[in-house]
């Protein structure tokens, strides 16, 4: 059993090692050429925190010759109030707000985006979708909407790159699990696909035919993904995609948001969702039975294999903090010593994405934001309750 345990853990520590390698290696800033009609979707709800850094990361594009559709719940939403503010502080954005209305058999965020695309024009030959909570970089809008503009693909998307502001145990956990999967080759684009960086050309739009596609679905960007693969679009993943997304939160606010992402995954991948649970804990189990050989049995075998495989693991982080530099989301050095802390502290980081990866076997209820979805066996939403409006990750 030591010897099994001890290749599970070198394999998952050289797995990841040669993930960031590759991706890191092929990471490439891309420069955009000009192209006209461009319209930006934001959906958004709640306090909206992030949307003043959002908007001024927008205002400085390079890609210009575009507008901004804002769409919010209701009037009495808080991110109605503060768009408007903005929207009046921002006068270049040309920022459009449409309220969307409630919808209890839908999840609000796909209801926002029907509504902002009732607002399209015939000059609309480009819809890019984003979230409220990230800072996109200068190149951004160019990397999304270059290749639809020069007939290289129908989708463009991306991911997010999350960087724990302040650097508290819960967001350094957080972000560490989703780094791997930022890193990740895209063998099957659409499996995972993004809502919050996701452009697409008219054509394509109205192919994957969204009111239809988000009937009954709690979340956006899956059945969007299912809808590509049924239609045969051309569908593009771009490492230089990975946009700054801070994050911060309490340890509830922390377990919530990994717990609903591992809620979406078992309903629309539950596959996938098996497969990432039984190679998380088989890891885990892994490193527990060589710390216990190293305490109970004073085991230099395994000192040195948990040894090795932290130093993989610091290796690793490194790597990922170069990614972080290369793409304008450096972490501080105070993130990089509490990382490496966690790598070598063997247990936290893998208990915890086991812990996020099991808690979403149970799908229903979902709470998203200020909402709480109820859902029927087969993953589509049969009710929603509506709570005061909060703080939240997504809009």
């Amino acid at each position: 059993m030591f010897s099994v345990a001890a290749a599970i853990v070198l394999c998952w520590g050289l797995g990841s090692l040669a993930c960031a390698v590759v991706f890191l290696a092929k990471l490439r800033i891309p420069v955009g050429e000009p192209v006209a009609g461009i319209v930006l979707i934001l959906p958004a709800t709640g306090l909206v925190d992030n949307l003043g850094r959002l908007l001024a990361a927008l205002s400085r594009q390079t890609l210009r010759g575009w507008r901004l559709i804002i769409a919010v719940e209701a009037s009495n939403d808080p991110a109605f109030g503060r768009a408007a503010a903005l929207a009046t502080a921002h006068p270049e954005l040309a920022i459009d707000i449409v309220v969307a209305g409630v919808c209890d058999h839908r999840g609000q965020k796909c209801t926002n985006i029907l509504a902002a695309l009732s607002r399209l024009t015939s000059a609309d030959r480009f819809i890019v979708m984003l979230d409220a909570d990230i800072c996109p970089q200068p190149w951004w809008l160019a990397a999304l909407v270059g290749p639809l503009a020069a007939g290289r693909a129908e989708v463009v998307n991306g991911y997010r790159w999350m960087v724990p502001q302040p650097p508290q145990l819960a967001a350094l956990l957080i972000a560490d699990i989703d780094h791997r999967l930022a890193v990740l080759p895209r063998f099957a684009p659409a499996a995972m696909l993004w809502g919050g960086s996701l452009a697409m050309t008219r054509e394509a739009l109205e192919t994957v035919d969204l009111p239809s596609t988000f009937e009954r679905q709690v979340v956006e960007d899956m059945p969007i993904a299912d809808r590509i693969a049924e239609t045969g679009l051309r569908l593009l993943t771009r490492r230089a995609l990975r946009v700054p997304t801070p994050l911060r939160g309490s340890w509830r606010d922390m377990w919530a948001f990994g717990r609903r992402q591992s809620q979406f995954v078992r309903i629309y991948r539950p596959r996938l969702w098996f497969i990432a649970g039984v190679m998380a804990s088989a890891d885990l189990f892994a490193r527990v039975m060589l710390v216990w050989d190293l305490f109970a049995a004073d085991s230099v075998a395994a000192l040195a294999i948990l040894a090795c495989a932290a130093g993989l693991g610091s290796a690793t982080a490194e790597l990922r903090f170069a990614i972080g530099r290369k793409i304008g989301a450096a972490d501080g050095p105070s993130t990089r010593v509490c990382q490496h802390l966690l790598v070598w502290a063997t247990l936290p980081i893998g208990a915890f994405y086991v812990g996020l990866i099991w808690a979403g076997a149970v799908v229903s209820p979902i709470r998203w934001a200020h909402v709480r979805y109820a859902l029927d066996r087969s993953g589509r939403v049969s009710a929603a309750r509506r709570y005061p409006y909060q703080r939240g990750r997504e809009g």
